[in-house]
Order: C-alpha cells, then structure tokens, then sequence
C-alpha cells in the first residue's frame, strides 16, 4: 500500500508538469498567464464570452477571418487567490487552478457550467508544407445529463452529439461549423480554420480487403449480416476486421474512407450499425453503439477505390477537439444562459445576420434545369395561371454554353438578350436568382485572364478568393455580366471548394491546410463586399453549399447539398437542418423531394409521390421554402392534381404566414434569434422535448412535428411543458408535457401554437407583395401572457439599417382577457396610414386552419395604441 502511494505521489509532478502557473500580467484587454511550458492568454470579448489561447514561444496569429472588429472590451476583474486565478466580467467567471492550470467557467453566481479536463490542454510541435505548426488538443469535463447540439450540418442523423466521433471537413452534403451549445447553458467555438477531429477515435481495427466471388461475368462481394447474405456489385469492396473490448458499455464508431463515397455499411457481430447510401457521399461518418465486453467482428462495405479506416473509443462523458495543423490553441466560451443569449453574443462578435430581401422568405422554384430565358418566363406564367404563389425562379448551371465550364456570362443562342427575359420574369413579380461556380474553366476568356493574374490556387482549378484582388475582379465579373442585366441573386455551388480541395495547398494567406475549413466564408465576402459597394437597392441574398462561422454576416442561406430523395435521407435533414442553425446560421433550406430522386417514375409513383409531399410539407417551415431535382421536372402540375392541390395549400399557408415570418427575420437580425429552432432553445428544462430530434420550434410560436414514415394518418408529438398548446388546423387546446396522438392525413402537417402567442397572418397572395398589407388577422393564443412585434419595412433595399422600418406590439393580458396594439413606431416609405386588424381568440374551430375564419373583433387601426377586450 505504501509503494502504491508513493508511486501516486512521486507521478504529481510529472503530470501537472507545464500546468503550473508561474506568474501573471493584467493588460488592458486580457491576462497573461505564464506557464512553464507556455502562455496562456485569457480575454474578455464580452460581459458573456471570453476566448482562450496558449501558445509556446509566441502567439502564432493567423489573419482573423471570423471575428469583426469595433466590440469594445468589457469591465472585468482579476483576482489573486491562494489557490486560484479569478478572471470575473459581468456574467461569466473564468477560474484557473494554480497547481494544475486547470480552467473551469462559472456563472456570475459562481455555478461552474463547464470545466477542462485536468492535463488535457496539448500543443504538439509538427510541420506542414515546411512551416511549423502545432497539433492542438483541449479536453472538457461533460456530465452525464449534458446534451450537445451543433458542429454544422451533417448526414450523419445524429441529434445529441455527446459521445459521437466527427471529422470537420468542407465537402457536398456537409458543412462544419466547429461551434457547438450545450444544455448546460453555454456554446464553445473552437477557433481553428483547418481541419478539427471532434471526439477523435484513436484505437483503429484492422481491415483485411476480401476477395471478391465470382458470379458470372460480374463479380459480387458477399456480406453476411443478421437479415441474412447480401451480395454487392463489382464497384464495391468488402473488408473484415476484429477488436477487443475490455468493459459493457457504449462506443463511438468511425469510418473514414479517405474520399467521398458512395456507401457508408459497417457491420458489427451481424448487425449493421451504419448503413447509407447516395450518388455519393461524405468521406466520414460516426455512430454510437452498445457492446458487450469481448471479441467483436466488424464488416466494412465501400466503393472499391476507397481505402476505409474504422475507429473506435469508449464514450467517456469527455468531450474533445483536437486540430492538426494549428498556431495555437485557440477557444471562446459563451454563456447564455439562454440559448437565445449564447448565439446574440456569438453573432455580435463575428457579425450579425442582415436582412435578406422579403422575397426571399417566399417560394423558390428550382431544378436541374431550365434551358433558356423563355423556358424561365413560361413556368413562371404557369405558375401564375395555376394559382400556385411563387417569388423565386432559379437558374442552375451550364446557361453558359460554349464560353467555359463555370463562366458566367450567358450563351447568346439559348439565353439571348438576358436584361429582356429578365425584365419580362420581374413584370411577373418574380426574381432571378442563378447559380454561379468558382473554378472557371482556365482556357475559357476569363479562365486565361485569371491564369496571367495568378488568380488560382496553385495547381488546382479554384480560384483564390483569400487574395483581395481575385475578390474584387471576380464579382467585378458579375456585376456587369449579371447584376447589371437585373440578376437578383446568387446561388454559389460547390464552394468547400468541392471535396476539401484545400489539403496540401497553398493559398495567397499561407498553407492551404491552415484554413482548409474557411473557404466558403472567403466566397460570400467576394459577392457580399462587392455588392453592397455596388448598390444599396438590393439586398445581398446568397444561396451557399457551405460555410464558415462569421460568414452569417454575408447575407448567406445554405442548402444541404446533392443528398438522395429517400425517408432516411428526408429524417436526417431535419437532424441537420436543426444542429446548422443552433451553430448561429439562421437560414437553412434542402433540395425538396431529394436532389437525387427515382427518374421518370418519380411522376406517376404514388410511393414518391407521398415521400414529396410530406418533405414539401415540411418545407414550408424551413426558413427557405425551396425545391429541387436532379434531371427533373420539379413543378407541381407534372405529378398529379392530388399533389398538386397538396403543395397548393401549403404555399398559400406560407404566404399567409409571411408577416409572422418576416417579423421573426427581423428579430434574427435585431436581437440575434434564431428562426428555426431545436426543442432545447425554449424548453431546456424538458428532457422530453430536448430529446425530440424531428420536432422543433419555427419562430417562438409554432410548433412543427413533421410525418416522417410512410403510411400513416396519425401521428405521435411531444408537446413540451408549458401553458398549453392549440392544435393549429382544429384550434383544440391540449395540456403540455404529454404525448400525444392527432390526426396527419396526407394533406395536414401536425403543427401546434403555444398557449400565449399572437401570429399575425395576411392575404392569400400570388407573390410578396401583390396586395396591400391592409388587412391582417391576428390570432391570439390564450393561457399565458403573449407579445408580438410586427415588424415592416420597404422589403428590399438597406434603408432599414438607417432606421426606416417600422415596429407594431402586440401584447396579451391573460389575467383581463384583453390585448394591447400600441403606437406605431416609425416609417418608411410605402407604409400604411390605416389598416384593418381582425382580431381572433382561438378556441376550437375558430381561428384554425389556413383559411379566413369568424372574426371575433374587427378594429380600424392608424397607428395610435388600443386596447380589445376579448372573450
């Protein structure tokens, strides 16, 4: 016993070696630590937020590419104690242990709400391209009732991310975003531009390729999993492999296959515990399992020219982040506590979220593809003949023709005349928005003057918007080939640059390697800068295959990607949709229906056909309402009167929704919300509701539980603990904090309002716009006190940001049954003098549903304040 105890204390030192604090240095914007074995640097950025760096010899800054500048530094105080360094602001306390250079973050109360794991903080000198670098590790304490959302958007379908294995990398289908927020109240960016291992699994199996039987003239590959021998076609491989484990539990599992694939299949004692499928797919995905202590037999299935890495680790209720080619360790904790509080402090920071043209918030008509100015103008006069509301028609690629892969400039033959066709989709009331590449074709006539300029990444096909002056000339190119004839806005493909093309680069700031996840942001600063130089009439509007955190101040909408047209692939977009917009990125949209979809039996399949509805259903309450399909007519009418009477009631209930819609744009862009809103922002208390990974919050009020099986006409939703919810199509009133059944035929969505809300609805209208606002009915929701700002302004052009805008409360009194409007405050130019308000307390059958239902009061307003008494 005495052996082992001096052996436990003879071991002390050497483990808290270079942890140990040595001194420190009070600057006017953060302390200096000095360790033994190198700096530690802690700053206040705000009175919630406060960002951590060490560094060995010195600070090894790269360009700040996420962070904008003119936040002042906040008061905060520095205390020396025995035993610890307190570093306190407002509201957050940064405590550091003296003997072990421990961290640990407490509220201004002094709760601890998050903590270092002890030794954990790692800097290992490496190289890369012949620079020097560090591979930087930090470690976190997470308890076991933590749940973790965000990282980016991923196709993974995992929701809590506690435990789970990812690597961060740009490519199609996956955006990663290395931020993530935690029921505990806080959200951590890890401050690295280059590739990040989150939870990395560093015990590896070994994989032995099989040979492949042969069956006739093709050869097959047999897999033999629970449900029986599967055989697999000659372009895939099979790989076997075993490892022990040493104790009962739960287990991370990663597969990396070394590129993008088109199969994700890993069988473990016969069961598949990964299996994905798509034109193609992300290199890695993670998944959680449980395994009994022992032997265990693995099956990897892949594409025959992947060379796959399976992985595992224990889950340990340790969370990590571990980059390899980094300057420095380099973190910023926020604390909220409120979800709401955590992402307003993040934007402030790296930039807040500007307004995207009204528009915008309407429906994007989009498919692969239309092939001339005059087929643009057609579907947009079918749309208007049929009744079906629409703002936004899409051109995607190859309008070029023969100038040049990627050149945007449009072919004279198909396209002549752009500013003509154009104007004629603009006397339709509809904008233009067109799909534009960032790797020209080089022997094209713009290619080879960006060659003679060195505008391109070295020895590569992207061009290198890290360089100011490729920036400039590249929307200088669009500008007078596209602005200038009327394009309204930009669809940016491929922009990771396709397939994590930065590896091993060099780019105009340095080693590609460093800023392997930033290209994107770069991208959307070229349009965005240029743009709002170019005019101030028009608002920036960007639809963006990927992105970086900051790049929300660019006026940016992500979609996710070439993903298949299946219910696994629609379920996990809700995941992902869900874990993207927690990360600070408020708009969000999917290719409707699935970018790849069944061929020409997707029209008349009744199976398809359920599938597109049910996603379209969900569509409308994405923050982006938009379809799209690869070699596909995507207009409602080419399947069918039933889905197209289906996708015709949910485009006149978006409509209807669009002045609670845009209002709640304004409050992203005002106050830092968030539009589409994972359970755990508003009922974090509720474990139940935390853990409902396909329901969520679309703005502060309404409630959306999409059907994601086929064949049902009920389905089972969660409502949250609260004061109550009303059924939004029947207005029927139900308790919260239960389960419940409700009725979901094939043309109803489940929705629900919380009890004390008020949702602002309009006119049944074709486009933005088409008629005055002059009219609005007002639903109110009972049980609680309730508020609404109704947010207006000219739509689209950046006057708002000089105050002309203008603001109308709504309030509900729960206790006196009566609702307050006040005085309208300020104007702008187009806003009404005086409108009609038909006020509505919803109670079942009244109030309900998409239509126009008995109006409980019907009040002239003029901008002065009133007051109803309602009953």
């Amino acid at each position: 016993m005495k052996l082992k105890l001096l052996l436990v204390i003879s071991l002390f030192p050497l483990l808290c070696k270079g942890q140990v604090v040595k001194g420190f240095k009070r600057l006017s914007n953060k302390v200096n630590i000095t360790l033994s074995d190198g700096t530690l640097s802690i700053s206040p950025l705000s009175e919630n937020a406060v960002r951590i760096k060490f560094y060995k010899e010195s600070e090894g800054n790269l360009p700040e590419l996420v962070f904008t500048s003119g936040v002042a530094t906040p008061w905060f105080q520095v205390l020396d104690l025995p035993t610890k360094l307190e570093i306190k602001t407002k509201n957050i306390q940064v405590l550091l242990d003296k003997h072990t250079g421990k961290l640990s973050y407490a509220d201004n109360a002094g709760k601890v709400f998050l903590s270092e794991e002890t030794g954990s903080r790692k800097l290992t000198p490496g190289s890369i391209q012949g620079e020097p670098c560090y591979e930087a590790e930090q470690s976190f304490e997470s308890p076991s009732d933590e749940y973790i959302f965000g990282l980016g958007q991923f196709q993974d379908g995992q929701y809590n991310l506690k435990n789970v294995t990812r690597s961060l990398t740009q490519v199609n289908t996956q955006i990663s975003i290395p931020f993530i927020y935690s029921s505990k109240g806080y959200g951590l960016l890890w401050h690295q531009y280059g590739l990040t291992d989150f939870n990395p699994a560093d015990n590896f199996i070994t994989l032995v390729k099989q040979e492949q039987s042969t069956s006739g003239n093709n050869q097959m590959a047999e897999v033999t999993t629970t449900s029986g021998t599967q055989k697999v076609s000659q372009d895939q491989s099979l790989y076997q492999g075993k490892f022990n484990v040493t104790k009962d539990g739960e287990y991370s599992m990663f597969l990396d296959l070394g590129d993008m694939g088109n199969r994700h299949f890993v069988v473990i004692d016969g069961k598949p515990c990964i299996d994905q499928s798509n034109m193609w797919l992300p290199p890695t995905v993670g998944t959680l399992v449980k395994l009994k202590a022992g032997e265990h037999q693995v099956q990897v299935l892949c594409k025959s020219n992947n060379t796959p890495k399976l992985s595992w680790k224990l889950s340990d209720n340790i969370t990590t982040f571990r980059s390899p080619v980094a300057k420095s360790l380099d973190y910023v904790v926020f604390y909220g506590p409120s979800a709401d509080s955590v992402i307003a402090s993040y934007r402030k920071l790296s930039g807040n979220v500007p307004m995207l043209p009204q528009w915008a918030y309407g429906f994007w008509q989009c498919r692969e593809r239309y092939t001339s100015g005059t087929h643009l103008v057609e579907t947009v006069k079918e749309f208007r003949k049929r009744n079906l509301p629409l703002d936004v028609i899409v051109q995607d690629w190859q309008y070029w023709g023969d100038r040049g892969w990627g050149v945007p400039q449009f072919d004279e033959k198909n396209y002549s005349n752009p500013s003509a066709f154009i104007k004629e989709l603009h006397n339709l009331n509809a904008h233009f928005n067109i799909s534009i590449w960032s790797n020209p074709d080089k022997n094209s006539t713009i290619g080879k003057e960006y060659v003679t300029k060195n505008r391109f990444i070295p020895d590569t096909k992207w061009l290198d918007y890290f360089n100011p002056e490729t920036r400039k000339e590249y929307w200088n190119t669009l500008k007078v080939n596209m602005l200038d004839n009327g394009v309204d806005s930009w669809w940016m493909d491929a922009v990771e640059p396709e397939n994590d093309a930065l590896k091993g680069t060099r780019t105009h700031i340095g080693a590609g390697d460093f800023y392997r996840l930033t290209y994107p942001l770069m991208v959307s600063r070229a349009v965005y800068e240029g743009q709002r130089e170019a005019t101030s009439e028009k608002r920036v509007c960007i639809l963006t295959r990927s992105a970086f955190s900051g790049q929300q101040r660019y006026g940016i909408i992500n979609w996710s990607g070439d993903i298949g047209g299946t219910w696994d692939t629609f379920k996990n977009q809700i995941v992902a949709g869900l874990n993207y917009t927690i990360t600070g990125f408020p708009y969000w949209t999917t290719d409707i229906g699935g970018f790849f979809r069944p061929g020409n039996s997707q029209y008349t399949d009744e199976k398809y056909h359920e599938l597109l509805t049910r996603w379209y259903q969900w569509g409308t309450f994405n923050p982006i309402f938009r379809i799209h399909g690869y070699q596909t007519e995507t207009e409602p009418w080419k399947y069918g009167q039933k889905v197209e009477d289906n996708m015709r009631k949910m485009l006149n209930l978006r409509y209807r929704l669009l002045p609670y819609i845009y209002s709640e744009a304004w409050q992203v862009t005002k106050n830092g919300s968030t539009m589409m809103r994972p359970l755990v922002m508003d009922f974090n208390a509720d474990t139940a509701a935390v853990n409902r990974q396909y329901q969520y919050m679309f703005g502060k009020s309404v409630l959306v539980a999409p059907v994601t099986e086929a064949n049902v006409s009920e389905w089972n939703v969660y409502l949250p603990k609260s004061a109550g919810w009303f059924d939004f199509w029947t207005g029927k009133h139900f308790n919260g904090g239960q389960c419940i059944k409700t009725d979901a035929p094939i043309d109803k969505i489940p929705l629900f309002v919380k009890a004390g809300s008020i949702i602002p609805m309009g006119k049944i209208i074709q486009y933005t716009g088409e008629k005055l606002a002059d009219t609005l009915e007002i639903r109110v929701y009972k049980g609680a006190d309730a508020k609404f700002n109704l947010y207006e302004d000219e739509g689209d052009n950046y006057n708002y940001e000089k105050g002309k805008y203008t603001v109308i409360s709504f309030k509900w009194d729960e206790k006196h049954q009566s609702l307050a409007i006040s005085d309208r405050k300020g104007n702008y130019s187009g806003c009404l003098a005086k409108r009609i308000f038909n006020v509505v307390l919803v109670s079942e059958n009244r109030g309900s549903g998409t239509h126009t239902g008995s109006i409980g009061k019907k009040v002239s307003y003029t901008g002065t304040k009133l007051e109803i008494k309602l009953r």
